[in-house]
């Protein structure tokens, strides 16, 4: 009778490690998997709105592979500069409007980030001057950490037409 309690007890306690090996699995699955949807909306709401503003800008006024200076208006008094801080891994979006600036942050975690220009027949360039460069070309790559332990990495690129400009 106690051969039989014990090894009954022996049995119920690996399906109890089994199964809490199972529900760890499963949570440490499921916070990677939201980590990843967190980091694709974040990449995706980033695109969307500098898809928006600059295909509207008037004219890219400066050139960087971690910097575009786009202008609003002929007067210049409203423009729109994109930037890259590597040693933070932080793009920020920040509108200059009669000369009060507002700046927001689009992007953290990123490892790389790269502004790339080209004219019109698709060749590349550093010329932002005279409408020389009509496509900007963007790629991120994003990582994240959950649970203290870096697990996503996430990578974007478009090309995007400045529509306004000449």
């Amino acid at each position: 009778m106690l051969a039989e309690s014990m090894v009954a007890i022996a049995i119920g306690v690996t399906f109890l490690v089994a199964v809490m090996g199972i529900f760890i699995s499963s949570s440490i699955s499921f916070v990677d998997i939201g980590n990843y949807i967190s980091m694709d909306r974040q990449s995706r709401n980033a695109l969307d709105r500098m898809t928006a503003n600059i295909r509207n800008s008037k004219t890219l006024t400066s050139f960087d592979a971690a910097k575009l200076v786009f202008n609003y208006d002929s007067a210049g008094t409203t423009n729109l500069t994109y930037s890259y801080d590597s040693a933070g891994g932080v793009l920020t979006e920040a509108w200059k409007i009669n000369g009060a600036t507002t700046t927001k942050t689009l992007l953290t975690g990123c490892s790389n980030l790269a502004f790339s220009l080209y004219d019109r027949d698709l060749v590349p360039t550093t010329d932002a001057s005279a409408g020389a460069g009509k496509v900007i070309s963007i790629a991120w790559q994003c990582t994240s950490t959950s649970l203290g332990r870096t697990n996503s990495e996430y990578m974007q690129q478009a090309q995007i037409v400045i529509r306004n400009q000449p």
